[in-house]
């Protein structure tokens, strides 16, 4: 689930277990300091975090492995969209594990973090050092694993790193924007390690859960947010937590700032660039556009046939359809012939990563997108 240019966070928190015992890097007894690269984001908790049926069972998982880490659920792999909750998730049980246990060593980064280091390691050979600190960790957190696809060193040592871990009983828990099998470029020996313990995924929030985030949000800031405020709000965004929580924020600031109350008009004026009037598609709409735009029948885009001439079509339909819809990967797979939701991701996943690179595709994308809201 990853944007553009987030930066990079690390944190190892770490009180030795026993006298004398120290991360490479840590002071003595008396005057110690943790090894610090970055911070557990603070408001990122448990009792912070908005309970609703897209994130029920993955909010379930995350407790249970909190409370016995390296117990059950070895690794933790948790899957969603961008804003959809992973990285609350896994810092939620970082805080909740040192919280429990202040001695305990959590690490949380980005798989390009841990590129990073290892890169810094191997520059400065300090090999010996990555090693001991990682392999002493309790639990490891590893956020956007996918960006180890294609990194053959990195995942070479990752894949010890997580042998280490794994036999020691320390807790893995890894996010990602799709299941591990729809990861390009992952090698199968880890591939096959990421599936090992439980998978648990995030859908997007249904209207009711999208209410209470922004009340949830608006309470812990002090924010005066009007119930009928919260609604008009997540009508217009229906899928991205992240986008409902910038907009929250650039509303109290503008009001805090011009000392005005917050109402429907009042929201509708200071976030009419982000809250754009947006006309429901359905699923049945953009498989009659693609269709049409591709010049094959709805009864092939439905069907079990591979040829590239419907395949693709059937890609971009399955991207179009997550994209502009609120419909889950599952419903989405059902809608398309059946299709199990893997197939979903799979498609959606392939069409993104092409859209980064064709500029043909993209324009294409582009007028479908225009054609579909104007077709509702």
């Amino acid at each position: 689930m990853r944007q553009v240019g987030r930066p990079c966070r690390i944190t190892i928190v770490t009180t030795p277990r026993v006298q004398g015992e120290l991360f490479p890097g840590e002071a003595p007894l008396g005057r110690r300091r943790p090894i610090r690269f970055g911070a557990l984001v603070p408001r990122y908790t448990f009792s912070s975090f908005v309970v609703g049926a897209s994130n029920q069972f993955a909010n379930a998982a995350c407790k249970a492995v909190a409370a016995q880490p390296g117990q059950h659920y070895n690794p933790l792999f948790l899957y969603g969209g961008v804003g959809l909750g992973k990285t609350h998730l896994a810092n939620a049980i970082g805080h909740a594990v040192l919280e429990a246990n202040p001695e305990a060593r959590v690490a949380y980064l980005s798989a390009e973090a841990f590129m990073t280091q290892l890169i810094t390691a191997l520059r400065r050979d300090r090999m010996d050092e990555f090693k001991s600190t990682f392999r002493k960790i309790d639990v490891l957190i590893i956020d956007d694993v996918q960006f180890l696809a294609n990194r053959e060193r990195t995942q070479e040592e990752f894949f010890h790193t997580f042998n280490a871990l794994h036999e020691a009983h320390r807790q893995i828990i890894l996010t990602s924007d799709t299941v591990p099998k729809d990861i390009p470029g992952l090698e199968e020996r880890l591939r096959n390690r990421f599936e090992w313990g439980l998978i648990a995924d995030l859908q997007p929030p249904d209207m009711e859960t999208r209410v209470a985030i922004l009340e949830k949000k608006a309470e812990i800031d002090g924010l005066d947010l009007p119930r009928e405020v919260a609604i008009h709000l997540a009508s217009k965004i229906d899928s991205n937590v992240r986008e409902l929580e910038g907009c929250l924020t650039r509303l109290s600031a503008v009001a805090s700032l011009s000392k005005t109350a917050i109402t429907v008009d009042f929201a509708r004026h200071v976030l009419h660039d982000l809250l754009r009037e947006r006309t429901t598609v359905s699923i049945e709409t953009i498989q009659r556009i693609v269709c049409e735009r591709y010049g094959i029948r709805l009864g092939d885009l439905l069907s079990k046939k591979r040829s590239r001439n419907i395949a693709f079509p059937r890609q971009i339909a399955m991207y179009m359809a997550r994209k502009l819809t609120a419909s889950s990967f599952p419903t989405i797979g059902e809608r398309f012939g059946g299709r199990d939701h893997s197939t979903v991701i799979h498609a959606t996943n392939s069409i993104g990563r092409r859209l980064r690179n064709d500029d043909r595709l993209r324009d294409d994308v582009a007028e479908l997108e225009r054609l579909m809201h104007a077709q509702g």
